[in-house]
Parts: structure tokens; sequence; C-alpha cells
């Protein structure tokens, strides 16, 4: 039992990975991401929606338009920007709610908490692609999950966290077949290192980014 002036200590970071079968039934979803006509549309295809999880139920919210303060993302800051939604059979999919499951328990997500879904796959094609423009940063929320499904022909790409905007990492990984991390996004920052295709012809990664505020 806690004494009367400690409080608990706050969730900063979890890793993960989400089992076989689910990485093999969502990897084949990343192939019909839709074309991306803004800024980032040179390196990255992706869909966008905002669902809820109750007990195990997944729900689907209307969907809305995503933008972020120039303060906090200096690639495409105060951009309104309007994304396809993620198609239902992924949403249908029991390796979907898998994610959300992950993001709940290991974040401290109540029951019901609004989670935004950005579905990605950043391309490099025969030269080096960002994966991440903003350099380190954060992303405005109280808490995000970065899962890398898959990478095809590429090298690069790692994931990075860090403790401030200018340490170095105190992680870096390059994740793969449904590998995650769960980061409290007040505390820490995150970025990831460019990548390039290893023959000279297209190269990718698939990664699911999921969002929350506690309130």
């Amino acid at each position: 039992m806690l004494a009367n002036n400690v409080t608990p200590t706050p969730f900063y970071l979890e890793l993960g990975q989400l089992s076989p079968d689910s990485v093999e039934h969502l990897t084949p979803t990343f192939n019909d991401l839709p074309t991306n006509p803004y800024a980032d549309g040179q390196f990255r295809l992706r869909r966008y929606s905002c669902f809820t999880l109750h007990q195990e139920k997944l729900s689907r919210l209307p969907t809305k338009e995503f933008v972020q303060d120039d303060s906090i993302n200096h690639f495409q800051g105060n951009v309104v920007r309007r994304y396809p939604e993620i198609e239902e059979h992924t949403f249908q999919d029991l390796g979907f709610v898998e994610l959300f499951k992950h993001f709940r328990e290991m974040a401290d997500v109540k029951d019901g908490t609004l989670i935004e879904v950005h579905q990605l796959r950043i391309f490099a094609d025969h030269q080096l692609a960002e994966v991440a423009p903003e350099g380190v940063h954060q992303d405005g929320f109280d808490r995000i999950g970065i899962y890398v499904m898959q990478r095809h022909n590429i090298k690069g790409g790692k994931i990075n966290v860090h403790l401030e905007e200018n340490s170095p990492a105190i992680i870096s990984h390059a994740f793969d077949h449904g590998e995650f991390v769960i980061l409290n996004d007040r505390k820490f920052f995150h970025s990831a290192n460019p990548i390039k295709p290893i023959d000279g012809e297209l190269g990718y990664m698939d990664i699911f980014v999921l969002t929350a505020n506690i309130y």
C-alpha cells in the first residue's frame, strides 16, 4: 500500500509485439492505401479514422479533419488535412482490435476514450525518404503508440525515443513484424531515421500510429 504522501508512478514507456496472426491479417491492408495530396505525399500514403474501444467493442466515430499546430509540426503545421477513412474490412479485423487493446492497457487509456489512428506506408523509390520530417518531436497528445507492421527492401527507418528534444536516443530500434512502442507524449520525444531501398527499387515500411488524450 502507498503511503499517504506518495503518488503512483506515472506511465512513461512500454514496448511490445502484436501476435503473428494479427500481423498476417493486417499487413495486406496497406497495399490499398490511397495517394496523399499534402506535403508528405511525396513519401507517405495514408488513411485516418477515429474510434473508441468500450470493453471489447470497437466503434468508428464520424470522420474529422486532422490539423496540428505549427509549434508542434514544423513540416506541415496549421494545414487542415482530410484523409480517406480506414477501410471497413480493416476495422472489422480482430487484429485491428488488438492494436487498441494493447494501447488501452499499456497507455492507461480509459474505456471509451477517443483514439485517432493513422495507417501509413512510408516509401522510398530509388532514393532516400524521410520517415519523420519533423525531426525529434512530440505529436501534441498525451499518449502515442507506434506499431511497425512490416519493412520491405529498406535499410534505415529506426524508431528513436528521446528524453529531451536535443538529447541522444535512449531507444533506437528497427521495429518490424508488429513490434511497437507506446509513449507518454508529454514526457518523451521521438524521431525516426530516413529509409533507403536496399537494391535501388521501391522500399517501404508500414505503420499504424495511435494517439489519445487523457482527461
